[in-house]
């Protein structure tokens, strides 16, 4: 049972880019909220909901993809 490492270097390619998504989508949430109470201000909470749905989003088809590669399901 050989790895495809093709598939599993794309895999961590989609894990590293919703790596520092996980990071920046709380603080950017925290700032929305924020803006909310200051300015009435929806743009930043706006931007930091959608991007820790892409970061959860991208790290759901990684796991996917790396699992795929290592147990040749296709």
């Amino acid at each position: 049972m050989a790895t495809d490492k093709k598939e599993l270097f794309r895999g961590l390619k989609y894990e590293l880019a919703a790596l520092p998504l996980l990071f920046l989508a709380p603080i950017l949430i925290t700032i929305g909220y924020k803006a909310i109470k200051q300015q009435n201000n929806y743009l930043w909470l706006i931007i930091g909901i959608l991007l820790a749905i892409l970061a959860v989003v991208l790290g759901f088809l990684g796991i996917q993809i790396i699992l795929n590669a290592l147990f040749n399901k296709k």
